[in-house]
């Protein structure tokens, strides 16, 4: 119904114009090369800024550099196993801080046809909470993809669940984005929700205060002596071999009916 209100708004708006590189390894594939599987994760983060309790760099460490490392780990096991039949493109993508635009380039002039782009297989934000139980996927229920994971992390023992957070919309706000809207399928999904060493309610706890004292600040910093990196190892043997089984198919996983993107 209509209501009986009016409103009117002003916003002014400045640009900022600068050069900055996506940065793109790919493997052929050894028999269908003209197919491929797309990894991203974004290498930008805010740089220097605001400073906080007199820090001023804003090193990303959760954000995004867990999700580089991530990704490069998977391409060292690509290029240190068999050929995979379908190319596999590891997609390092500047400015998602600034709204996606690397990854929205890339979308716009790929390298692959994206009728000939399978999948995409995307993370962001990686806490070093050591190994999960669960595989928490953002978009959950979007398209077959989810039936990929689950079958392998089911052989981790893990379990795979839905965002506990919707309405923070970050289906919508990372890296995989730009390609769901030209029509191919992803998979945005990371270890999140139950550390194995907090149990459930604990690790909330713990992602409502990075959420709230960490995210986008110059506290986003790596700490060796408390992080435990076995949850970022976990995600990279477990999306390798999604990746892996996507890359040796000749599936071509779908939508789900009442995908928003199905069309």
């Amino acid at each position: 119904f209509v209501l009986p209100v009016k409103a009117s708004a002003s916003i002014k708006s400045t640009f900022n114009r600068g050069t900055s590189k996506n940065v793109c390894g790919l493997i052929k594939g050894s028999s269908r090369p003209g197919e491929v599987i797309v990894y991203t994760a974004h290498w930008d983060h805010l740089g220097v800024g605001t400073p906080v309790n007199g820090d001023s760099i804003y090193n990303g460490a959760t954000d995004n550099a867990s999700a580089v490392s991530w990704m490069l780990e998977i391409a060292r096991a690509f290029k240190n196993g068999p050929p995979p039949e379908r190319s596999v493109l590891f997609l390092s993508v500047t400015a998602e801080e600034s709204g996606l635009l690397g990854s929205g380039y890339y979308a716009e002039n790929p390298f692959f046809p994206v009728n000939k782009t399978v999948a995409c297989i995307n993370t962001d934000v990686i806490l070093f909470l050591g190994k999960f139980r669960d595989v928490t996927v953002t978009g959950y229920g979007q398209s077959e993809l989810d039936n990929w994971l689950a079958a392998e992390a089911e052989k981790q023992g893990r379990y795979v669940a839905s965002d506990p957070n919707p309405e923070n919309g970050m289906y919508f706000r990372s890296d995989h984005f730009p390609l769901v809207k030209k029509g191919v399928p992803a998979l945005f999904a990371k270890g999140y929700i139950e550390a194995e060493k907090f149990g459930r309610e604990q690790t909330l706890q713990i992602i409502s205060d990075y959420w709230a004292k960490t995210y986008h600040k110059p506290s986003d910093e790596y700490h060796p002596e408390t992080a435990d990196l076995s949850g970022l190892v976990q995600d990279a043997e477990l999306f390798y071999k999604v990746g892996l089984n996507l890359a040796n198919s000749t599936d071509w996983p779908e939508w789900n009916d009442g995908s928003e993107f199905k069309s």
